[in-house]
């Protein structure tokens, strides 16, 4: 099996810089406009160079990747169940479609798209075309969700930036969030968890406006990534340099 880090060429600790060639370079998916942004809790611009340059493969599985990949078709075929839902937020009668596999696909639901990319997790149709973007998402915080009147519309930013790039590739302005809250005994017995009224909540939301955003990461991408080499790294990517050191060619 090809080993990404074959692609390193220098890590050099003075600059705090990975250099890398650039034959594999990866599109930008909506997980990534954050870290890229700066704005993401879970990852750093120097952590989406290295996936997006194919160095590091992504962080290793966990109970929460697990949790949220057994779940999110349970989610969906919740709201299968309650388009009733969906349809009095929107206003019409709504019904799911659902996505293409990322097997079918080659994990990449935009294929006219040159440099943004990515897998969404179902759209919103009325009367024979699609009218939202449906993100599904799995939380241990329902503090980090709610609003200023107790609800759950709150949707943290990097969630709203990964939507609203869909919902811009799409061509569509609407974004129907559907969120399910567990608690931390269910990472353990994802198969059991049963969403209701009290644990699972649909969001609507207008798409941000994107063209700011997708400026920015396409100008990053084009100074560090197609230049062949990372922005510096810093103490919270300690685990992704010590992946890309422990390479023996």
């Amino acid at each position: 099996m090809f080993d990404g880090r074959r692609a390193i060429i220098e890590i050099d600790d003075e600059s705090k810089t990975v250099y890398f060639d650039t034959y594999k370079l990866k599109k930008i998916t909506g997980t990534r406009i954050a870290p890229i942004l700066g704005l993401s809790e879970f990852s750093t611009p120097f952590k989406a160079a290295c996936e997006l340059a194919g160095l590091y493969p992504g962080d290793k599985t966990n109970k929460y990747l697990e949790a949220g990949n057994v779940i999110e078709p349970i989610l969906r075929d919740y709201a299968v169940r309650n388009t009733d839902v969906i349809s009095e937020m929107l206003g019409y009668d709504a019904e799911i479609e659902e996505p293409v596999s990322g097997e079918r696909c080659g994990y990449d639901h935009f294929h006219n798209e040159k440099l943004f990319g990515g897998l969404v997790d179902g759209y919103i149709r009325s009367n024979g075309s699609r009218k939202a973007v449906l993100e599904i998402k799995t939380s241990g915080s329902r503090e980090a969700w709610k609003d200023d009147s107790g609800g759950y519309t709150n949707v943290p930013e990097q969630y709203m930036l990964q939507a609203s790039l869909y919902a811009a590739l799409s061509g569509l302005d609407k974004i129907v969030f559907l969120v399910g809250f567990l608690d931390e005994g269910d990472y353990l017995r994802p198969r059991q968890w049963v969403p209701d009224g009290e644990n699972s909540f649909f969001i609507l939301k207008d798409r941000l406006d994107m063209s700011g955003p997708m400026e920015e990461c396409t100008e990053w991408y084009n100074e560090y990534m197609k230049q062949g080499f990372t922005p510096d790294w810093t103490e919270k990517d300690a685990d992704v340099l010590k992946y890309l050191r422990a390479f023996k060619p």
